[in-house]
């Protein structure tokens, strides 16, 4: 790997949780800005443009040739960084709008707000985070599924039938009646 763009050290928590700033966001006039989710480095697509990814994305590749390939964007430029607070903050606000917040996983929380800060298009084929980027105003790239339209969704127990607009506790059980909430269409 290139010494002047290295990797972070991933023993060290780097995710909404840090600092991020676009004051280093360098793009070309005619390069468009694209964040990678790691369903990216899976497939062998084209990537042109100036390229950026969160730390987590590295550690969730476990395939020798995604890894290969992680390795050879970074060395070519791909950018290795944390968002900053204040998106995260916004990205969280906008999943719980969605009903997405209970399936984002961190990594893609920190994609959106990383892709929401520097101004890029997500390329992903999620169909959470691309719900999330409506609400965002991000751009979406889909790699091979299709893109999605904005879907609100809102959690209901399916014993009760109460709906929430957020899961009420960690446990993913109803308090009123203790069983199990699933996300629904609003």
């Amino acid at each position: 790997m290139s010494s002047d763009n290295p990797v972070p050290d991933l023993d060290q928590e780097e995710t909404c949780k840090s600092t991020g700033s676009t004051d280093d966001v360098v793009s070309k006039p005619d390069q468009q800005i694209f964040v990678l989710d790691t369903s990216a480095f899976f497939l062998s697509v084209p990537l042109v443009g100036h390229l950026y990814t969160v730390p987590r994305v590295e550690r969730e590749i476990k395939d020798l040739r995604g890894k290969a390939r992680f390795a050879m964007l970074v060395d070519e430029g791909m950018d290795v960084r944390a968002p900053g607070k204040q998106y995260c903050k916004e990205t969280a606000q906008a999943a719980v709008k969605t009903g997405d917040a209970t399936v984002l996983s961190d990594t893609d929380a920190d994609l959106l707000a990383l892709a929401k800060e520097i101004g890029g298009t997500l390329v992903t084929d999620d169909f959470a985070i691309q719900n999330t980027a409506h609400i965002l105003k991000i751009p979406v790239q889909s790699i091979i599924q299709r893109s999605t339209t904005l879907r609100i969704r809102q959690i209901r127990c399916t014993g009760c039938g109460k709906y929430y607009d957020e899961l009420p506790d960690k446990t993913g059980d109803c308090p009123i009646c203790g069983s199990a909430l699933k996300r629904k269409h609003k």
